[in-house]
């Protein structure tokens, strides 16, 4: 049984790799900043108890990270898999609309809570079975891919996840981890919109196929939800 702790897990592609790990026979643990609002893990909740706990977590809250690194200790020796999945977009307006309160934020939320989070739970994760390490990113972080203007907060947040995600990789405390940047696609989600070629049970599909083939051979890349390296 796969010990997962997934973070961003109340919708979207987080809510939807809850499902199918739960699916998978996997022991989850669902973190959000908020879980009493949550509808829909809290009914998940009510089917797969005992294999799915619920976290009140706020990736950027020093004191949240604490509480649930607790949570999960107390209930699991080890740690599999991590999927770094919370995120935000507040919009990523031209150099004319940008404001420091919301680059900050955004890079609060999408690269630095990662890291954060990875270093709350590496050490579970270096006990665990070949664990692995994934940060959710975007195309959108890729810089020797942008063509034209496309925004500062967003794009800049997630790459910085990715040259974050590099250090985690390359940091000799996480050697025995499969470190890893993962493209999720262009998935319909609140964030998305309702144009997006993908659904978000296509997404988290493909992105586990990913991960069950990835080895520490490949630490440190970057992969699209096809399997495909990406450049960075």
């Amino acid at each position: 049984m796969q010990r997962i702790l997934i973070t961003g897990a109340n919708r979207g592609v987080g809510l939807e790799l809850v499902r199918q790990c739960l699916a998978r026979g996997g022991r989850v643990f669902a973190g959000c900043r908020d879980p009493q609002q949550a509808d829909d893990l809290k009914k998940l909740a009510a089917i797969a108890s005992p294999n799915l706990t619920l976290l009140a977590l706020d990736v950027t809250d020093e004191r949240s990270l604490d509480e649930a690194r607790q949570q999960v200790s107390a209930q699991v020796e080890a740690l599999d898999l991590l999927f770094n999945n919370a995120a935000i977009n507040l919009g990523d307006e031209p150099i004319t609309g940008v404001t420091a309160q919301k680059l900050a934020e955004t890079l609060r939320v999408n690269a630095i809570g990662p890291v954060l989070v990875a270093q709350r739970f590496y050490d579970l994760l270096k006990i665990g079975d070949s664990p692995k390490l994934i940060n959710i990113s975007s195309e959108a972080g890729s810089i020797g891919r942008m063509r034209h203007f496309r925004g500062y907060g967003y794009y800049g947040s997630k790459a910085a996840l990715n040259m974050y995600t590099r250090s985690l990789a390359l940091d000799p405390n996480l050697k025995e981890i499969t470190v890893i940047a993962l493209h999720p696609g262009w998935v319909r989600t609140d964030m998305g919109g309702p144009m997006a070629s993908l659904s978000a049970q296509e997404s988290a599909n493909k992105i586990l196929s990913v991960v069950d083939r990835l080895t520490l051979q490949d630490t440190g890349k970057f992969y699209t939800y096809t399997g495909d390296e990406y450049p960075w």
